[in-house]
């Protein structure tokens, strides 16, 4: 800092008086208290902090007065070529603690500064907040700089306090878009609507300055401590009470704004109180340690510390602390991963940093699936017609209702799906020879829109499973004639080592493609996608709609075709027994390759057009949590396993899921301890039980909203028939009474694919119907109650895992011919599911594992334990007696 030449101030004078004039164009600025600024002593100006534009407000007006130099953060001093214009005005720099910096003496480098400046008698213009102002009045909470600055200031200095209003609502404000702006899309934005209200007509924002001379009370309570002084600053700028919002107008030839400030203000009271997260199951010894580091940097009884603390608003700390508290943390846990200061909230946050487990809202990318639809009414879907034809019809409306959202790609409007879908469609066209195409991806918008680009480019779909094992992969991809399969390379990545070799020359990498696609390429599917009635053709594309494939029940999996009539007609059926608008919010973390996850979650969007998330790991819990909340989704669907997996992880906190109004359920029974827990964290919430099965599309029950019936799989839906047939007589049971269930309707599957061989279907009085292998009853209100299984398997996770192909695998192994000496059993009535080897030789578990897996057994189907036995039980036909069996297992 140094003394400038009168030369020099005079021509900042007419600098700030030149974009004075520019701002007058926008701005209306009352000054009140000029008078305060008149005096020759040094002067410490404190202003509140409304907008990132008020600054600049404020010096274009006080060099009219006087002239003074800012106390600014790195992260605008260090622009570029405005770093030496600052630079020579004699800026004071200090590091940006809330942009990154871990410079633990930025306060006194600040207060050293401000003591200089005042010596050399200089005006010195500090914001006490540090921060834009995140509500309609100033907070200044924790911070130190302004109080030792007073502190330490010459006995003639003066205190300013500027009380600064009228930008509440402006764009460069939080009120905005809920957070901070950025200054150069702000900037050009500003220039531009200059020139577009040619300069003299564009509306106006009144604003007052306010300067006050507050130097007696305040260096009075800058003796007092920190607390006392920035309560009394508070008090200053919040004199007039909270500012009510104004949104004004950008053109003069504009209708009056109607906008109304964001749900969540980053930095808020409200925000900051409202989204404390859930306590995790964090060690003792690791709370133990944070919390001495915490209770040793703020001077606190570490026994008033808990892992629900919030750092700011209870334990009373800055940023400052909180770099020092994060640095002692750093050096004592070497799993430590450096998270951003602004990010940090509770205590428990920095257990969770020490632990190397953090993650952070603000690191996923903006979501706009909270906003309303330009047209809201019942999901309905049409029972006729194709997917195709009806994904052109609803994505052809309101092009920029958001549509989907996942972590990668952020928000994706209407509009923009359809283009890509567009685009993508002629890359398959090119690349794709054949009509079956496979798809490995998981939960992503990026699969959803290739399942679309497939059928505008009348190719199949062929959803695959890579967690199946090689051997069955390979199984798959030779039933369903795929050679060309489309994933995307960090994904395959991930799962390299599930892959068999002979499928990677196969691949087509789509982030690797698409760059390369020619601007013809892209030219044509975009102008498609602007004139989708002429150039777009719905007739003669392929009748089936996906393959998926079984999980295998005897041996390997069987592929099964449906077709676009039982996708359409089923989910018609079953949104005729759910009541759900389309503004509702969809979360989509069930595998695409699963019946239930394909039909529901990529293709019943494509039809409605209704809003989805995606995230695409369902074991990680706690980021489907953090997506959950990020996109504030209304409707979850999931196996009641995976239902459990998230209520573990946020059911402290009823806030992770207050916008959840339903859960649909299948798969799996629906315990009833976890249907109790869903509804104790929402509000309001309900849990839709149903059963479905992958050949019927998949759903053929569901519980409706206006009455449903604990352990009941709920109603057929309409449009489907159906026996319940006495196993022994072969004749219809009366209601109440258990036998197998036999379906009938426009949604079950045509047969097998390639493997004609396979007769799913019977004739009961002359029509035909697919046996389900399931047995149930129906009761008096048609309400269908599952009691068992006809065949021995089980399900984990919602996958049917085959225990005769277990044991089949194990025989070729261990097995000897002479006698029984294993046998597989398994139950999923226990938590978690139980897959059991029983043997009378030592047999080692992980050796037994690795084999099944090598030859084909799903890594999700593993042995849980080894149970020695002296002899395998048997029945008097020889047969192994898995009666016995079982009960040992569930005793």
């Amino acid at each position: 800092m140094r003394q400038h030449h009168p030369f020099i101030i005079g021509i900042a004078k007419c600098l700030f008086a030149f974009v004075r004039f520019i701002l007058s164009a926008r701005y209306r600025v009352k000054i009140i208290g000029e008078a305060n600024l008149k005096s020759t002593n040094p002067k410490l100006i404190l202003p509140n902090h409304q907008a990132i534009m008020d600054p600049i407000l404020l010096f274009t007006h006080l060099y009219k007065f006087s002239s003074a130099v800012p106390v600014m953060l790195s992260s605008y001093y260090d622009i570029p070529v405005a770093k030496s214009v600052f630079k020579a005005w004699g800026a004071v720099r200090v590091s940006d603690l809330e942009g990154g910096s871990r410079n633990t003496n930025v306060l006194d480098q600040i207060v050293s500064s401000v003591d200089k400046g005042l010596e050399m008698e200089k005006n010195i213009v500090l914001y006490p907040s540090g921060q834009i102002a995140a509500q309609g009045y100033e907070r200044i909470r924790n911070k130190q700089s302004a109080q030792l600055s007073v502190q330490n200031m010459p006995d003639e200095a003066e205190v300013i306090a500027v009380r600064i209003s009228g930008l509440w609502g402006s764009y460069w404000s939080r009120a905005w878009m809920g957070k901070s702006p950025s200054f150069f899309p702000t900037l050009l934005k500003s220039i531009a609507l200059i020139f577009f209200n040619l300069l003299f007509f564009m509306p106006r924002r009144h604003v007052c300055i306010e300067f006050i001379n507050i130097s007696k009370d305040a260096k009075a309570k800058s003796q007092e401590g920190k607390t006392e002084f920035n309560e009394y600053l508070e008090q200053v700028y919040n004199a007039n009470g909270e500012e009510p919002v104004s949104y004004i107008k950008y053109h003069f030839l504009a209708s009056k704004l109607k906008r109304s400030l964001p749900t969540n203000i980053v930095g808020s009271d409200k925000t900051l109180k409202a989204n404390l997260e859930p306590v995790h199951n964090i060690p003792d010894d690791v709370f133990d340690k944070v919390s001495k580091c915490i209770a040793i940097i703020l001077e606190l009884d570490k026994n008033c510390i808990q892992k629900e603390s919030y750092l700011q608003l209870e334990l009373g700390a800055d940023s400052l602390n909180i770099v020092e508290i994060i640095s002692e943390v750093e050096n004592q846990f070497p799993s430590f991963s450096a998270p951003e200061i602004n990010d940090i909230k509770t205590v428990q946050d920095l257990c969770m940093v020490a632990m190397g487990q953090f993650k952070s809202d603000n690191e996923l990318k903006p979501s706009k699936l909270d906003q309303k639809l330009s047209h809201i009414e019942r999901l309905n879907i049409k029972a006729d017609g194709t997917i195709l034809q009806q994904f052109i019809s609803s994505f052809t409306k309101n092009g920029q209702d958001p549509f989907c959202y996942d972590a990668m790609l952020g928000s994706t409007s209407r509009k923009d799906f359809f283009l890509k879908a567009c685009v993508v469609s002629e890359l398959l066209k090119k690349e794709v020879k054949e009509d079956n195409v496979g798809i490995m991806l998981p939960a992503l918008q990026s699969t959803t829109l290739l399942i679309a680009a497939c059928y505008l480019a009348g190719k199949v779909p062929v959803m695959l499973n890579w967690t199946v094992g090689k051997k069955v992969l390979l199984h798959c991809i030779k039933t369903a004639e795929v050679n060309t399969i489309l994933s995307a390379g960090a994904f395959i990545e991930k799962i390299d080592e599930q892959l068999p070799h002979e499928i990677k020359g196969n691949l087509i990498l789509l982030e690797k493609k698409i760059p390369t696609l020619s601007l013809t390429t892209k030219l044509k599917g975009a102008i498609k996608s602007k004139l989708p009635g002429l150039l777009i053709s719905t007739k003669n594309k392929p009748e089936t709609a996906v393959i998926l494939f079984t999980s295998g029940s005897e041996a390997l999996p069987k592929a099964v075709p449906l077709t676009h009539q039982n996708i359409v007609s089923n989910l018609a059926a079953a949104f005729q027994l759910v009541n759900i608008d389309n503004n509702q919010t969809f979360l989509s973390f069930l595998p695409p390759f699963h019946s239930f996850g394909f039909s529901v979650l990529n293709i019943m969007p494509l039809l409605t057009a209704v809003k989805v998330g995606y995230t695409p790991n369902p074991t990680d819990s706690r980021e489907v949590l953090r997506i959950l909340k990020h996109i504030k989704a209304n409707v979850l669907l999931g196996t009641p396993g995976f239902l459990k997996l998230l209520l573990a992880e946020g059911s402290t906190a009823s806030y992770t899921f207050k916008s959840v109004k339903f859960a649909i359920s299948g798969a799996e029974a629906m315990p009833e301890a976890l249907k109790q827990q869903f509804e104790k964290v929402t509000t309001g919430g309900l849990i839709l039980e149903g059963y479905g099965i992958t050949e019927c599309a998949p759903v053929l029950t569901l519980n409706p909203q206006k009455k449903q019936k604990l352990n009941s799989v709920g109603q057929f839906l309409p449009g489907i028939k159906a026996q319940i047939i006495d196993l022994e007589t072969q004749k219809p049971c009366k209601n109440g009474k258990a036998g197998m269930i036999y379906v009938q309707g426009s949604n079950i599957f045509s047969g097998y694919l390639n493997q004609p061989e396979l007769k799913p279907f019977e004739t009961i009085n002359g029509e035909e119907y697919y046996k389900t292998g399931d047995l149930g009853y129906i009761d008096d209100d048609g309400y269908l109650f599952i009691t068992g299984r006809l065949k021995r398997f089980i399900k984990i996770a919602g996958e049917m895992i085959s225990l005769p192909f277990i044991e089949k695998v194990l025989l070729e192994k261990y097995g000897s011919p002479e006698e029984q000496v294993l046998a597989i059993e398994g139950s999923d009535k226990t938590t978690p599911p139980r897959i059991a080897l029983f043997t009378k030789n030592g047999i080692d578990l992980n050796e037994a594992n690795e084999y099944l897996i090598s030859n084909g057994v799903a890594p999700i189907a593993k042995l849980k334990e080894v149970i020695h036995v002296d002899e395998i039980p048997v029945l008097g036909t020889g047969k192994t007696d898995y009666k016995v069996l079982k009960t040992m297992l569930e005793k």
